[in-house]
């Protein structure tokens, strides 16, 4: 009986917490409000097609940068072993020294125009390349452990967890003391941290249970993110703060504020914290985002994607994104992109300024959509893709409307 009690308590704390959700000014998307196919050609606009060129075969791509409006490009190959220079779309340069010892992964990267570098984050160490030959020129340490790194212009924009914080003891006195990740900006040559302005901190169980900022896809026009938890908010930033301007949750349960006032906490009783797991862990039957990418704040229409778990099936069928488009208007959510005359999902994997970046891989007339009319959008993308040599990848380029 005392269970059913326990169960019947958790519930209504639940139902309570959905409430003020949606009090708090929470959108709280169910299955009803998610469209399967977005047509790209109706919702999108301002859309750029960019052949990319090389004298060779381009390596797969799985992840793209962009700095002075596309002019200069880095992207990860799908191996995450490479790092790939475009200069206005062609291929210049690669840097590639995981044979050499002088990485073992690439989790992260960017661009230092006024130092002419490429940096490659490990650990706590930035490894270093001229940008211009690719060559090795060493390490440049800072005071954290990094999850991600980037230049924007006279700034340089961290997240991870300080050294310091990193390696202090974890428990002691029937304490557990967690290190926090955080998000901050400083100076581009400042190598310092806790010179920098903090944004955002995120206590490791937060992380672990609800997810964590994706820094990927910001760059210098678009200074967005998205900080995660029991709701996911959509900031923009400067140099001094963070400022919110949309809160969303999937339908999930909601987690008991206590609770996550307890991963917040700097320090916890043992006891305390396996109790928040414990509840966290049974409110977890509910579909759930994982991480969330791709976030544009774009003249009042915010557009993100989301991976997410679908837990007992109440999404229907699966897809690998949401994909959300949020203004005035409303708010959309789409299990695809689509564009009418290609068999393909247009999943953007990068962001030059306010545009989404798509890699569209040459498959020749594999892809095309014979059961549909072909759009002026797809002929376009199929003139491109026909002409490439080497076959080679194009990108498109689009505003969300």
């Amino acid at each position: 009986m005392r269970k059913i009690f326990c169960v019947l308590t958790l519930l209504a704390v639940v139902m309570a917490g959905r409430v003020s959700a949606q009090n708090l000014g929470v959108e709280v998307i169910t299955a009803d409000d998610i469209t399967d196919i977005g047509d790209l050609t109706e919702i999108a606009f301002d859309f750029k097609i960019h052949p990319l060129t090389a004298n060779e075969r381009i390596d797969d791509i799985g992840g793209i940068k962009s700095w002075d409006g596309g002019k200069v490009m880095l992207a990860r190959n799908g191996f995450s072993d490479k790092i790939m220079r475009f200069d206005n779309y062609r291929l210049t340069g690669v840097v590639d020294g995981l044979r050499k010892g002088e990485y073992y992964m690439i989790e992260d990267f960017s661009y230092d125009k006024a130092n002419n570098n490429i940096y490659i984050e490990n650990d706590s160490s930035l490894v270093t390349y001229d940008a211009t030959t690719f060559r090795y020129k060493g390490r440049q340490n800072v005071n954290m452990m990094i999850q991600n790194v980037l230049n924007l212009g006279d700034k340089m924009l961290y997240f991870g967890y300080l050294t310091d914080e990193y390696y202090a003891p974890r428990y002691q006195n029937d304490k557990v003391r967690m290190p926090k990740e955080s998000m901050i900006l400083v100076d581009r040559d400042e190598r310092n941290l806790k010179k920098g302005v903090i944004l955002y901190r995120e206590s490791s169980f937060e992380r672990q249970n609800l997810g964590y900022p994706e820094l990927f896809f910001v760059n210098p026009k678009n200074r967005s993110t998205c900080l995660p938890g029991n709701v996911n908010r959509i900031v923009t930033f400067d140099d001094k703060k963070v400022t919110e301007v949309y809160k969303f949750q999937l339908a999930r349960d909601f987690v008991p504020q206590k609770y996550l006032d307890v991963f917040a906490k700097e320090e916890a009783d043992i006891e305390e914290m396996e109790t928040a797991l414990r509840m966290v862990s049974m409110l977890g039957g509910s579909p759930t985002i994982s991480l969330t990418y791709n976030i544009m704040v774009d003249n009042g229409t915010v557009s993100f994607r989301t991976a997410y778990n679908n837990r007992g099936g109440e999404f229907g069928s699966l897809s690998r994104y949401l994909y959300w488009v949020h203004n005035n208007k409303g708010t959309k959510v789409y299990r695809h992109l689509r564009i009418p005359g290609l068999n393909i999902d247009i999943d953007p994997t990068g962001a030059n300024g306010n545009h989404q970046v798509a890699v569209i891989v040459n498959n020749g007339s594999a892809i095309v959509d014979k059961s549909v009319p072909m759009s002026p959008l797809a002929r376009q993308i199929m003139d491109e893709i026909n002409n490439q040599s080497n076959g080679n990848p194009v990108l498109i380029e689009f505003r969300f409307k």
